[in-house]
């Protein structure tokens, strides 16, 4: 071994000059002095035919006798044929690898409900759909998983809740929370929370099958009907005009589940855009149908939403939980527990209906009245094409959506008088 160059009293005085220096120690071993001041140990050396630098630590953290140290052990690996440079990095990366499931084993300890709370705050509550998926989720998930430690739950676990929920009747909820779990797990996974997304294979055809896009909507006898049946299927009133709003403006039933008093004047209804799907505010010319429900809803009115929530001070109704009384009630078999007794009191000729339906079905009524496609489109706030139309055609259509909604609410007076003889409906 070659006789040392440098000492510690040497390394502590040495200088930054205006240019980086190499202060050798003998064996490789090398001091590199920054203009800047910083001084850094390495270790110069030959591995088969390359020659190569390997950093060794920063001074004065690493002391001149602890470099020698690791030199003296980095030329132990070259005699032993390694490469101690690539030893250095496989050792740093195991160390994180070790860090890194330490760390997976204890969050996989937390309990799938502490884990999925803390998406729901991270990501889910953010969401404009994040409060009914949480009450879905709460409600056929959490009670038999939600105390597991979540590094034990597996995908058979998560398939019985799925099929629970498919064998119920309610394959596209079923369908919904697949796609709500895939989401969290890929959350969980992201954060080493878990290993593997247990879900990741699983498809909507596995859990409530492919279920083909809706095209129901009322015909103007079913409207009638409806508006006979809607007094006698002991729904709230409140909910009754919310079902009557999604009919008049094609709005969805999310929105005016959300909708505020302070968007809402005369005959202007404001839905902001945090509270629309497509994220862009949208302005509706109520009709004088319309502006009735809302008068209806003004006689009730109860704070700041045109929906407060009867079970919960300060909060508004959702749509699940209007969504899920218009299916109780169409419902032919005995009353489920804890439902409405008021079982097939909305049944209607062309057989189920979704409030969803009823905005397809404005928009179907306004084609029929003569209102052209891009209108119809306007007047339900449909998503703007991405294409060269979207970019070039800015048209508002203000006019012709006021005159579409005028005229779908003017035919909605006329179907409503056919069901004369009946008590009326809010908003009459």
């Amino acid at each position: 071994m070659a006789s040392k160059l440098l000492n510690a009293t040497t390394v502590r005085d040495i200088k930054p000059d205006t240019v980086e220096r190499i202060h050798r120690d003998g064996d490789g071993l090398e001091l590199r002095v920054y203009p800047s001041g910083g001084k850094i140990w390495q270790l110069r050396y030959q591995f088969d035919t390359t020659r190569r630098i390997m950093r060794l630590g920063e001074y004065p953290a690493l002391a001149l006798a602890d470099a020698r140290k690791k030199a003296d052990k980095a030329h132990e690996l070259l005699d032993a044929g390694t490469d101690p440079k690539i030893h250095a990095e496989d050792q740093a990366q195991a160390k994180i690898e070790a860090e890194r499931i330490a760390k997976m084993e204890q969050a996989a300890r937390k309990t799938f409900s502490d884990v999925f709370m803390d998406w729901n705050t991270a990501k889910l509550s953010k969401r404009k759909d994040g409060t009914d998926l949480l009450r879905a989720i709460r409600k056929d998930v959490l009670p038999a998983l939600g105390d597991k430690e979540i590094g034990t739950v597996t995908r058979a676990d998560l398939m019985r809740r799925l099929d629970a929920v498919t064998s119920r009747g309610s394959p596209r909820m079923a369908n919904i929370l697949l796609t709500t779990l895939k989401t969290f797990y890929k959350w969980a996974s992201l954060r080493d929370i878990v290993n593997a997304n247990p879900l990741a294979p699983v498809t909507a055809a596995d859990v409530g099958g492919n279920l083909p896009s809706r095209d129901r909507n009322l015909s103007d006898d079913e409207i009638v009907d409806l508006f006979r049946k809607l007094p006698e299927c002991r729904l709230s009133s409140k909910a009754q005009t919310a079902v009557l709003i999604v009919l008049a403006t094609g709005c969805r039933l999310g929105e005016i589940c959300m909708a505020e008093w302070a968007h809402v004047t005369d005959n202007i209804w404001v839905i902001p855009a945090e509270n629309a799907k497509n994220g862009k505010e949208h302005k509706i010319t109520l009709s004088s149908f319309a502006q009735g429900l809302f008068r209806a809803l003004q006689t009730q009115r109860e704070g700041q939403w045109c929906l407060p929530s009867s079970k919960k001070i300060g909060s508004h109704q959702t749509r699940l939980s209007i969504g899920a009384a218009l299916y109780d009630r169409q419902t032919e078999g005995p009353q489920r527990h804890g439902r409405t007794a008021a079982t097939g009191s909305l049944v209607l000729e062309g057989g189920h209906w979704t409030a969803h339906d009823l905005r397809r079905t404005c928009a179907s009524g306004m084609q029929k009245l003569g209102v052209i496609p891009a209108v119809i489109d306007a007047a339900l706030n449909h998503k703007e094409s991405k294409g060269v139309t979207g970019i070039y055609q800015r048209y508002d259509y203000a006019k012709e959506i006021a005159d579409a909604w005028a005229k779908w609410g003017k035919h909605l007076t006329n179907l409503r008088a056919q069901a004369k003889g009946i008590a009326l409906v809010a908003g009459e």
